[in-house]
């Protein structure tokens, strides 16, 4: 009798301890989807949607513990604009970078190719000059159904590096309908 006693504390007290591992680790992975517009991603469990007046934006959302005077400082935005014959990815994303950087405003930190739910995107990275809270943008640029779609990941030059598992949650998880 002591034995199995002794059996059942362990196996309660084990379950308490994979229980208590459980939970924790389901907070720190929580997501949420969006899945509006014709289009979907996923984007951290902590993070609402965000008002914008952003031309062509399709929805924001960000991390509200980051709200600064009424503004948060990370958060990704969405945006649209439809494909024409004289508008293809290549020829927009070249016509928007092509005076960008000549302005003291801004510094380009890289820029490359990468892959978006199998789709082949371009990629840019810059952040702002000057005083104050500087910010880092992450320009992620894809074509999908006629639509060109940018992916514009943003953060305080300071917070940028740990957001990138966020950012990534949203660019990965990215797909056009």
């Amino acid at each position: 009798m002591r034995k199995i006693m002794i059996l059942v504390m362990f196996m309660l007290f084990s379950v308490i301890l994979v229980s208590g591992c459980i939970s924790n680790n389901n907070q720190n992975n929580e997501t949420k989807i969006y899945a509006q517009n014709n289009i979907s991603f996923s984007y951290p469990g902590g993070w609402e949607i965000a008002n914008t007046t952003s031309p062509n934006a399709i929805v924001a959302v960000a991390d509200p513990t980051t709200v600064q005077s009424g503004t948060p400082t990370t958060l990704v935005l969405i945006q649209k604009s439809n494909v024409t014959d004289e508008n293809n990815l290549e020829s927009v994303y070249a016509a928007n970078y092509a005076s960008f950087f000549n302005n003291t405003e801004y510094q380009q930190v890289s820029e490359g190719n990468i892959t978006v739910n199998g789709v082949n995107a371009l990629e840019n990275i810059y952040k702002t000059n000057g005083s104050g809270d500087q910010r880092q943008y992450r320009a992620v640029w894809f074509s999908s159904n006629g639509n060109i779609y940018v992916v514009l990941c943003i953060a305080k030059v300071t917070d940028f590096e740990k957001q990138q598992p966020n950012f990534n949650l949203v660019v990965n998880s990215f797909n056009a309908q």
